[in-house]
């Protein structure tokens, strides 16, 4: 599945760092299309550490409380793109 919109930048709303390689993004399907919500976007460190059980991924509603049609994206940073590792609905 595709996200709606590619952000150039995230920014982790658990400790205000710029997502340089890889994190967690809250979004919203529809029509076959992830709608990232980026001011909800966790990185690695935060999601791993603060938010879901040490070692463990965090789970949607560690990171926002959505509706039900709302996904928990792992995602990567490349040079040109933002791509989508995992989802979690």
């Amino acid at each position: 599945m595709d996200l709606a919109s590619h952000p150039e930048t995230l920014i982790c709303a658990e400790c205000g760092s710029t997502i340089e390689d890889a994190g967690y993004l809250p979004a919203t399907e529809r029509d076959e299309t992830y709608h990232p919500l980026v001011d909800a976007a966790v990185c690695d460190a935060c999601g791993f550490n603060d938010l879901g059980m040490t070692g463990c991924a965090p789970e949607l509603d560690d990171v926002v409380d959505l509706g039900p049609d709302d996904a928990l994206l792992h995602v990567r940073l490349t040079d040109s793109d933002l791509e989508v590792v995992s989802s979690k609905e």
